[in-house]
């Protein structure tokens, strides 16, 4: 099967693409790929092609797109014919300063908060970063839960004032 995907905005197609529950395999430029699966827990994973990788993908935003971290390496993907787009956030939410892992979600849906009290805890470069409340109100929407990957940028929650 013939598989596309759109990393950083760059169209790549594989041939010959199956993935099973410990390896996925393909041909890229008349070259095959096999990856197996050594381990997984939540959205990062190592595989080995005779050396170890680290990676981790993202779940995917409404537009279909997801983080890819592969050894250090960070892009942004997505599977056949979607585009990639940059859209802005509505008003009253609160975006990630940096891709990172959700860490902990201090108030969720229906709590009340004030300006500047923290509402998750973005992990992002082996460091913990608040995201606080940009004013007095009420959570609208958490977008993410504890151990998701997210991208920079993405809407991480909604406070109605």
């Amino acid at each position: 099967m013939e598989k596309t995907f759109i990393i950083d905005g760059h169209e790549l197609r594989v041939q010959d693409y199956t993935a099973t529950a410990d390896a996925v395999t393909f041909n890229l430029n008349g070259i095959s790929y096999r990856y197996t699966l050594v381990t997984r827990e939540g959205p990062e994973f190592i595989l080995d092609r005779g050396v170890r990788i680290r990676a981790a993908v993202s779940a995917s935003n409404r537009d279909g797109e997801s983080v890819i971290i592969a050894n250090g390496v960070e892009a942004l993907g997505s599977v056949g014919g979607k585009k990639i787009k940059k859209d802005r956030a509505p008003v009253g939410s609160l975006t990630a300063p940096m891709p990172g892992k959700i860490f902990k979600i201090l108030r969720g849906p229906g709590e009340m908060v004030k300006k500047g009290e923290p509402i998750l805890i973005l992990e992002a470069m082996k460091m913990e970063h608040s995201i606080r409340s940009d004013k007095d109100g009420k959570v609208k929407k958490i977008g993410y839960q504890v151990g998701e990957l997210v991208q920079g940028g993405a809407v991480l929650a909604e406070v109605d004032g």
